[in-house]
């Protein structure tokens, strides 16, 4: 990935949006539902006019044609967990622009400032851009657009880009919260925990299977966010190695309803990854008859590194789930 430089010119245009402030102290974006890591952030509106639907500004051949455009917009799907980082997204502007402003509509206090990169070497008249962002824990699921719109180096803005995302629910829900018509699991177990301390989900079944995330390979991308294909499964390895995924959960998800019998689940305290100490909640969701999820138990508790079990046990018992 080639490095982006944003322009003397263009840095300028950011630093004048960000003074007008009326003297409040800056928000560098780390509480916005939305986070673009090397990208700037400016409080307020985002410039340019009102949004039109994804359909990019070329004619025929691929060329853009409109002033200060964004021409196209690339990513891999449209489905976005809350608290996932790294998502990747790229795309085409005129090359009148300088910048991108991006932002998700009717959410958060202002908008980010994307620089642009060098000249496509396909597209003619038409320059790259790319970002990785990462979405806050408790953005509110549902179809939401993701804004976005080129700047010229003297701060003026074209029209707006408006593209589908949809924000899953973070308690795995089938896709529910994009689709309403499908159906939500019978149960999900959820761990959540607050430090990256890696904590291990350990649901042991009826039949004496040890369900975990380090024993059940994974199923599903975190990203396309729905269920293992094997039901039931560990949707994911959080923390797993101590690397940081921005989730710090594991959900272990019944579509059907579960195979009759006691259910022991344990908190698995891994590896401290550096940390002293963790607290964690476990949550029990059923579905009610209103085709909705529903918490139907919540205990919480604390680890400490003193704990760490390397997989060799179980973990700290939490509770028993009888189904009849």
């Amino acid at each position: 990935m080639r490095r982006l430089l944003l322009p003397v010119t263009a840095l300028a245009v950011v630093s004048v949006a960000v003074a007008c402030s009326d003297g409040a102290p800056i928000n560098p974006g780390v509480s916005e539902p939305m986070f673009i890591t090397g990208a700037q952030f400016v409080p307020g509106d985002m410039p340019g006019a009102p949004a039109v639907e994804d359909g990019g500004a070329g004619d025929d051949s691929g060329a853009p044609t409109t002033p200060l455009a964004v021409v196209s917009v690339d990513y891999n799907n449209v489905h976005v967990v809350p608290g996932a980082s790294g998502k990747s997204f790229g795309g085409l502007v005129t090359t009148d622009a300088v910048a991108v402003g991006v932002r998700l509509e009717e959410l958060g206090s202002g908008y980010w400032v994307v620089p642009v990169a060098g000249r496509d070497s396909q597209v003619a008249n038409s320059s790259d851009f790319s970002f990785n962002a990462s979405f806050d824990a408790n953005d509110p699921p549902g179809e939401r657009n993701l804004l976005m719109v080129a700047i010229g180096a003297d701060g003026s803005a074209g029209t707006q880009l408006a593209t589908e995302l949809c924000i899953q629910s973070r308690i795995p829900d089938n896709g529910h919260a994009c689709d309403p018509g499908a159906a939500v699991p019978a149960v999900v177990f959820s761990l959540q925990w607050d430090s990256n301390f890696d904590i291990d989900l350990h649901v042991i079944a009826p039949d004496g299977t040890d369900i975990n995330p380090k024993t059940n390979p994974l199923q599903v991308s975190v990203d396309a966010g729905v269920p293992p294909a094997d039901d039931p499964k560990i949707d994911r390895d959080s923390l797993g190695q101590c690397v940081p995924d921005g989730l710090r959960q594991e959900d272990l998800v019944f579509l059907d309803y579960p195979a009759v019998g006691p259910y022991d689940i344990y908190a698995d305290p891994f590896d401290a990854c550096g940390q002293p100490a963790v607290r964690f909640t476990l949550t029990i969701y059923e579905a009610g008859s209103d085709g909705a999820l529903h918490a139907t138990f919540t205990q919480s508790g604390e680890l400490l590194s003193g704990y760490v079990t390397g997989g060799g046990a179980s973990g700290l018992f939490i509770t028993e789930k009888q189904f009849n």
